[in-house]
């Protein structure tokens, strides 16, 4: 338990150091665009189950708290105060998924850091070879859409890495499918909802709820879970091979708006 406790912890400073990272390089708005245009993209790819009244709560929750551009910074904060003590909060089954959602977020965020940088390397690169000295804000300006996106994906270098997402996504599944299963756990949940606001806990709360009320719908999890990997696996290793941007491939990802970026000077 100590150790999943410091685990959370340990989750919890990757992503702050991250974040003073990008506001140091005035990257935040890019990466706020580019979970913008990754949610607009997943909720695209995984339409079906997007329009699926069972399974769709299980992908807002995805969307919105894993993979969105919400700022988390309230729930992270609250995380932290009651960190040394939360073992005495949640069974263990919840606090795992608490530890996968937390594990799945901060990577996802060093991924979108990396994203965002070859975003805007690829822009400065395009707008410096263009005949565009009427527009001041060129070298500023980024667009994320089905082309800068997958360019900059690929140009990450770090396939391994969006494996290991992949593999995050799954367990954070099976381990919310788990602690639904848990006799009890709503009525924990109810209980504590009180307390929680009392406390200045309510985001946390909110958090935790979500994810249980998300899962509890859904009729088979292993089937949703699979389907969703299945597509990510798919999609991440048709952007690494080398067809996809030659004249006879075709851009796995889907056309879906493009997303506009102003840089701060």
């Amino acid at each position: 338990m100590s150790d999943l406790v410091a685990q959370v912890s340990r989750h919890l400073r990757a992503v702050q150091t991250l974040q003073e990272m990008a506001l140091d390089a005035k990257l935040l708005p890019l990466i706020q665009g580019v979970q913008a245009w990754q949610t607009l993209r997943m909720q695209s790819t995984h339409q079906a189950q997007m329009n699926n009244s069972y399974t769709a709560p299980a992908m807002v929750f995805f969307t919105e708290q894993i993979y969105g551009p919400k700022d988390f910074s309230q729930r992270d904060a609250q995380i932290k105060r009651v960190v040394p003590k939360m073992h005495r909060y949640l069974p263990s089954k919840a606090l795992l998924s608490l530890e996968s959602a937390l594990r799945l977020h901060a990577l996802s965020y060093e991924l979108d850091y990396v994203l965002a940088l070859e975003l805007k390397k690829h822009a400065t690169t395009a707008n410096q070879q263009l005949s565009i000295s009427h527009r001041t804000d060129a070298n500023k300006r980024v667009i994320i859409n089905q082309q800068t996106y997958a360019a900059a994906f690929v140009s990450g270098h770090n396939g391994h890495l969006r494996q290991e997402q992949i593999s995050l996504l799954q367990e954070l599944g099976n381990n919310l499918s788990d602690a639904v299963a848990i006799k009890g756990v709503a009525m924990m949940l109810a209980l504590s909802k009180h307390p929680a606001r009392m406390k200045g806990l309510q985001t946390l709360h909110l958090f935790l709820q979500d994810g249980y009320k998300a899962f509890k719908k859904i009729p088979n999890s292993q089937s949703f879970m699979s389907e969703i990997v299945s597509r990510e696996a798919h999609l991440v290793a048709s952007l690494f091979t080398e067809q996809v941007f030659s004249q006879q491939g075709t851009n796995p990802l889907p056309c879906i708006p493009s997303v506009e970026i102003l840089l701060e000077s």
